[in-house]
């Protein structure tokens, strides 16, 4: 936790960090829903998503260290961005990983088909349709992640957008506490 200035204002990296990490959920969420229309998708979001989270996060430093310290240190505004690279980085890495997807999935995939249902691995005979239709109470019914996330690619930006806000949270909150020791 920093110090507060001579008006009183705290700096809190948690409270810097937040809007960040929620501007990127909102990116991946973006970014997924228009995953079919970009033929880089892969370098985007694995290159150029954590360059703007890395750049942010140095603006965002810059202006944390003008507040806090009354000087600005580019040196270490730069090297507190680091730990959000790697972050983001390890949280992508994680969201790739389908069985962590699936229990954010089994969360907001009802709010968009309606009912809910068991999101599982393996391949499933259920598709979208016959869960609408399915005349069966007994059972919550079971489809595939892969089947909901190609039929609701916001769903998978969720997915993705989960991991990204906090692992970007994290990092924000580390690099921040270097950039800012005055």
């Amino acid at each position: 936790m920093s110090e507060p200035d001579k008006n009183g204002f705290h700096l809190d990296s948690m409270a810097l960090g937040g809007p960040v990490s929620i501007l990127f959920l909102m990116f991946s969420i973006a970014l997924f829903q228009m995953k079919n229309n970009l033929p880089y998708f892969n370098l985007i979001l694995w290159v150029v998503f954590p360059l703007i989270a890395y750049i942010i996060a140095f603006l965002v430093n810059l202006i944390s260290q003008n507040m806090s310290c009354h000087t600005i240190d580019t040196g270490k505004a730069a090297i507190g961005g680091i730990p959000v690279i790697i972050s983001m980085l390890i949280g992508i890495g994680i969201s790739s990983i389908s069985y962590c997807r699936i229990p954010v999935a089994s969360v907001f995939a009802p709010l968009f088909i309606g009912e809910s249902m068991d999101i599982v691995k393996n391949n499933s005979n259920a598709t979208i349709n016959n869960i609408k239709n399915s005349s069966k109470k007994c059972c919550t019914p079971k489809i595939t992640l892969e089947t909901v996330e190609r039929n609701y690619p916001i769903v998978q930006g969720l997915d993705y957008g989960f991991y990204i806000m906090f692992s970007i949270l994290f990092g924000f909150v580390m690099g921040n506490s270097v950039a800012t020791i005055c």
